[in-house]
């Protein structure tokens, strides 16, 4: 199954993902994404540069020892209406999935498969 068909069955899995993607966090840029409604490079660029900072952030905070004793793998933003999920593989290579839901609930409940889409394209790509 191609990427954009693995984002859009991401999305389809879950009815309050409003937007599925897949960027590269160290490029800041997302290379393909699955949404009801289009959005602009540029919007689905910023999301993926606030994936990228949420995870230096905790990547600093670990080393600092202010948090778990191994690098999170997800960040979870909560803002009014909406929540952000953001997944990056644990090879390092950048890769990342990222997730707009209507609430916290959505965004837990794709997790699990989000975190398999990217580890089969961890594997395979």
């Amino acid at each position: 199954m191609t990427l954009a068909r693995q984002l859009d069955a991401l999305r389809q899995f879950e009815p309050g993902c409003r937007l599925a993607a897949f960027g590269d966090l160290g490029a800041s840029i997302v290379l393909r994404s699955s949404s009801g409604s289009g959005h602009p490079q540029e919007y689905l660029d910023d999301l993926c540069q606030q994936a990228r900072r949420g995870f230096l952030a905790l990547d600093a905070a670990v080393q600092a020892g202010g948090a778990a004793a191994a690098p999170a793998d997800d960040v979870l933003l909560l803002a009014p209406g909406e929540a952000r999920l953001f997944l990056r593989a644990t090879d390092g290579s950048g890769d990342a999935v990222l997730c707009v839901c209507e609430d916290a609930d959505a965004a837990a409940r794709l997790a699990a498969p989000a975190r398999q889409l990217l580890a089969c394209q961890d594997g395979g790509a």
